[in-house]
């Protein structure tokens, strides 16, 4: 089962992103993933909130890996004044559902607040599994997205799998 998840901080709260936040919250989601109670295609942390899209593994269910996730990220979390919501919001992709619209929205979340310009890399995205996605190989040189991506709807041709008008 394939599951994409938003953990927000309380009243969201922005300090997330600030150190040793992010980088406990990247590390802790590596480690699910050691653990192979989850395999992530793609992560992104934001000041106020965490996008996840994983692969759930056998052993634990989606709660109990969520409130893994947000027990162990607990100290870091209130060294930056910030606590997470007791909630989460998850989606469930169904078999037919293509996980590469739900990538690139994790990948264009902070550019799409305008946390950064289109010509820098997000510190905080993860991607594991690159192969799993198309929209990677249409990335720069550094991994940056086309500037038109940003401020629009998601490109069709990636939301329905068909590349079209020599994108590749």
């Amino acid at each position: 089962m394939v599951f994409f998840v938003t953990c927000c901080t309380e009243g969201r709260r922005e300090g997330l992103t600030a150190s040793p936040g992010a980088n406990t919250v990247c590390d802790l989601v590596a480690a699910s993933d050691g653990e192979r109670d989850t395999s992530t295609y793609a992560f992104t942390v934001m000041p106020d909130h965490v996008h996840w899209l994983f692969a759930l593994g056998a052993r634990l269910s989606l709660g109990r890996v969520i409130a893994r996730l947000k027990a162990k990220s607990r100290i870091a979390m209130a060294a930056a004044g910030i606590e997470w919501q007791r909630d989460f919001f998850e989606h469930r992709l169904r078999i037919e559902e293509a996980i590469e619209p739900y990538g690139l929205y994790v990948f264009l979340n902070p550019y799409r607040a305008s946390l950064i310009q289109t010509d820098e890399v997000w510190p905080n995205w993860r991607c594991p599994r690159p192969e799993e996605f198309r929209f990677i190989s249409v990335l720069g040189p550094e991994g940056t997205p086309p500037p038109e991506w940003v401020g629009e709807p998601i490109p069709n041709d990636l939301v329905t799998g068909e590349w079209g008008q020599g994108r590749l």
